[in-house]
């Protein structure tokens, strides 16, 4: 090398840069070691002072910007590291993860503004292939989801019935149309379930005579139907033995409700108005 070469390159800033990142490779274990070293001799008064020793927004610009040249630099290197590493991060603490952006989407506007945009750009990119991925899942597990969908809705009318039925009210008078198309479907599966028995009016009439026509469940004569014990859409069948005489307010407040969930559901409602 001629004279004066090593200065002239090690006062670049390039080639320095680069000298000092040859020598970490090369000796990374035993500067890390004398790093842990220094920092287990000090006395408590100096990590008390290293503690409060003030950041300033030039070191923390500096800092910053030194972090950023390394990502661009190592970003493809370390990506699969940094991907694994924030899984394993969010698997141990994903509740306390979930409530920390839950308490900021619901108080940080600009935050919250940002997560739809991602979401709505995550979207747009994905549609198709998420569309596919849960058609799949619902052909594979339909059955069990329909099944807990169900329970969440019976739970949800036993806890505030008046509340259910107001929502559905209202959502009628605002889809009137689709209303009348769930309604035509509910009646064709009904019909399919009945297996195209039917119960016929002389049975029918021998039933009210045995009820003295009155209704099976409050005992009153205004405005009788003819109830399903165990719902069609549950199983049920139109054979008379699955047939029991309701006003229609009963038959209405039964819904998709058994018989026997039915006249529980009236004990509890008559034992809170004892209480009360």
């Amino acid at each position: 090398m001629p004279e004066g070469t090593f200065g002239m390159a090690y006062r670049d800033p390039e080639a320095r840069r680069a000298y000092h990142r040859r020598y970490y490779a090369q000796h990374r274990d035993k500067i890390l070691a004398g790093q842990r070293a220094r920092r287990a001799a000090r006395t408590p008064e100096e990590r008390a002072s290293a503690r409060k020793r003030p950041m300033t927004e030039a070191r923390r610009a500096a800092a910053r910007e030194a972090t950023r040249r390394w990502r661009r630099k190592h970003s493809k290197a370390y990506a699969p590291r940094r991907r694994q590493l924030d899984r394993e991060r969010y698997a141990a603490n994903r509740n306390s993860v979930l409530s920390a952006k839950r308490r900021r989407y619901a108080t940080d506007p600009v935050f919250a503004e940002t997560i739809r945009a991602a979401n709505r750009a995550s979207y747009q990119r994905n549609h198709e292939r998420w569309r596919g991925s849960r058609e799949r899942y619902y052909a594979e597990h339909g059955d069990d989801l329909r099944a807990r969908k169900r329970q969440r809705s019976r739970e949800k009318y036993a806890a505030d019935p008046r509340a259910w039925l107001d929502y559905y009210k209202k959502w009628r008078e605002r889809n009137l149309e689709r209303a009348r198309a769930y309604v035509r479907v509910a009646g064709h599966k009904r019909r399919l379930a009945s297996a195209g028995t039917h119960f016929t009016f002389a049975e029918w009439e021998a039933l009210l005579k045995q009820y003295e026509g009155r209704c099976g469940y409050c005992g009153s004569t205004e405005r009788i139907e003819a109830d399903h014990r165990i719902p069609l859409c549950r199983g049920g069948s139109n054979d008379i033995d699955n047939i029991l005489p309701a006003c229609r307010s009963c038959n209405r407040r039964k819904h998709q409700k058994t018989e026997d969930e039915f006249r529980t559901f009236l004990e509890r409602e008559s034992n809170e108005r004892g209480d009360g």
